[in-house]
């Protein structure tokens, strides 16, 4: 009855990665690093200073923290505490900065009756120094007339060389996939015509190049000339389906599709690949261009594409991937399982116990229910219902809703203002705790095994076993608590963005936490309100509902003061 134990501890040992913890002890920052099993991954060095960084721990000795990485010897190592006389005349003091551009002076008082320096003294000293080039005279007029002393003064400013602008390749069409959101005639917006698909037919001019202009020479403080920098030639990356005219100007599709930027300057023409159902019958689909879905996605079905994906019909528990936008024509019911993640933008008419993560923004047009979604850019849930219920919402710059939170009063938890590299790490902490709680429910699964067969007696093997067992349960315990305590510190503490904000179009219910970071919290717990509002941070350091928009949001016809 042991052996499923047994051989659970063996697979955790051998394929256990290295993990680290970092704790306030004694007044010191302790670092414990622990190895990995034979076939785990060990701890790297930039993990711990990526840590290390995010907790606002500096002055540590670096080769102190590769040595514990190096040994992990599963052992807490201190780091860094957790925290009168003769006549004397005016003079002056010359500064010249390292690229010769800027000249300061800080003129000394006369001491005991010595004489003060008048303007003409003052560009003679400058002159007998070489300095020639930029004397900013009134600067220096400015100066004597008021008798400023130790005040740092610029009186010499020399000119910079105007660089000749480099030749480039000038792009035809726009290569963002941004959509094209356009108000009517009453100032609301269509959400459904996003227009962000861009097309082009057979021998279209896609690109062209433009050629370098000439700049203007400089002169530094002390009269040398600084000659402008040439321009460069614009360099030509020329991809798939597309060719260049013979004077090698101008680039020419070869195809009907999709014209596209790679992030190394590589233009392309794409090909789209329409697919009628995503099942069994295609299994899982990666593509380096654009995906068309006509029909269903089946769950727990992955589609990954480096370009764009456009999917017609509602999906369930699905996995998609995209470097580019995903829109759903449809929507999404997660059932608390798969992921949605653009590096791009995602669109989606509703979201139900979904997980979605987009590296631009995030527009719903019906409902987000229930679901953890979260935007490096911002968030919009407007159009039909327009609502925002229950779930977490995170944003790096605003959440716009119609309706936030339920008359219910469900939890609905936001977070807006967050850093993209704040929230990356949290994501990465967020994986990591899921990993470490799974270990530590097979843990205690086995421990639990071997101490129910074996009520009374227990073998010295077994013993052995227990003892491993509850050693490893320890560790993982700490571990999970060290994650969590350290993931609600940081979540909680972000420095604050003054342009985050969350607009209201109609109502605000009851049980609505919305955190801008560093203890900036509104919580709505007991009030309801209707009408249009916003929440920011104001210039005073509150929250509070108003209908005065934020300074960052540009008035529209639907965003009157």
């Amino acid at each position: 009855m042991t052996n499923i134990p047994e051989s659970i501890l063996k697979e955790i040992e051998n394929n256990e990665d290295g993990s680290f913890q970092i704790k306030s002890q004694g007044g010191f920052a302790h670092l414990t690093v622990f190895p990995s099993g034979k076939n785990g991954k060990p701890v790297r060095v930039d993990e711990v200073v990526g840590r290390l960084k995010l907790l606002g721990i500096e002055r540590y000795e670096r080769k102190l923290v590769e040595k514990t990485v190096k040994e992990a010897k599963a052992e807490p190592v201190a780091l860094v505490a957790w925290t009168g006389g003769d006549a004397v005349d005016s003079r002056v003091e010359i500064d010249v900065t390292p690229d010769k551009m800027n000249v300061y002076i800080n003129v000394h008082p006369p001491k005991f009756g010595g004489r003060i320096l008048s303007k003409g003294d003052i560009i003679q000293i400058l002159i007998d120094n070489k300095i020639t080039y930029g004397l900013q005279e009134n600067a220096i007029a400015e100066l004597v007339e008021h008798t400023k002393y130790y005040v740092k003064t610029l009186v010499a400013k020399g000119k910079e060389p105007i660089n000749s602008t480099n030749g480039y390749i000038k792009l035809l069409f726009d290569p963002s996939s941004t959509p094209k959101l356009a108000e009517n005639q009453f100032g609301k917006v269509n959400y459904k015509d996003l227009r962000i698909i861009q097309s082009v037919e057979t021998g279209s001019v896609i690109a062209e190049k433009v050629a370098p202009q000439l700049g203007q020479d400089g002169m530094d403080v002390y009269s040398n000339l600084i000659p402008f920098a040439k321009g460069t030639e614009g360099n030509w990356k020329v991809g798939a389906n597309c060719e260049l005219d013979e004077n090698q100007q101008k680039l020419v599709a070869m195809i009907a599709g999709r014209p596209v930027q790679e992030k190394d300057g590589t233009i392309r023409v794409d090909e789209v690949i329409h697919l009628e159902n995503v099942d069994y019958s295609t299994g899982n689909v990666e593509f380096p261009g654009m995906i068309i879905v006509d029909g269903n996605v089946a769950d727990d079905f992955t589609l990954k594409t480096k370009g764009s994906l456009f999917i017609k019909k509602s999906v369930g528990r699905v996995f998609l991937y995209a470097e580019k936008d995903i829109v759903l024509s449809g929507g999404i019911m997660g059932r608390s399982g798969g992921f949605v993640e653009a590096q791009g933008n995602i669109y989606a008419k509703f979201v139900e116990q979904g997980k979605l993560k987009a590296g631009g923004n995030i527009i719903i047009t019906e409902a987000s229910l229930h679901s953890d979604i979260s935007a490096k850019e911002g968030i919009t849930v407007l159009g039909g219902r327009g609502e925002l219920i229950g779930g977490e919402a995170v944003a790096g710059t605003h959440i716009t809703v119609s309706k936030l939170g339920a008359v219910v009063e469900t939890r609905t938890n936001l977070t807006v203002g967050l850093p993209p590299e704040v929230l990356d790490e949290l994501d990465r902490m967020k994986e990591e705790l899921k990993n470490r709680e799974e270990t530590l429910k097979k843990v205690r699964f086995s421990l639990n095994r071997i101490l129910d067969h074996h009520k009374k007696e227990v073998s010295k093997e077994e013993e052995l076993t227990i003892h491993k067992l509850r050693e490893l349960e320890k560790k993982y315990l700490e571990l999970c608590e060290t994650l969590k305590t350290q993931f609600e510190s940081v979540s909680t503490s972000f420095d604050l963005s003054e342009s985050a904000y969350v607009s209201i179009e109609k109502n605000l219910y009851p049980r609505v936490n919305i955190n801008f970071g560093k203890d900036k919290i509104f919580n709505s717990e007991l009030k309801t309100y209707t009408g249009k509002y916003f929440l920011y941070v104001n210039p005073e350091g509150f929250i509070s509902p108003t209908s005065i928009p934020p300074k960052n949001l540009k008035p529209t016809k639907d965003h009157g003061k």
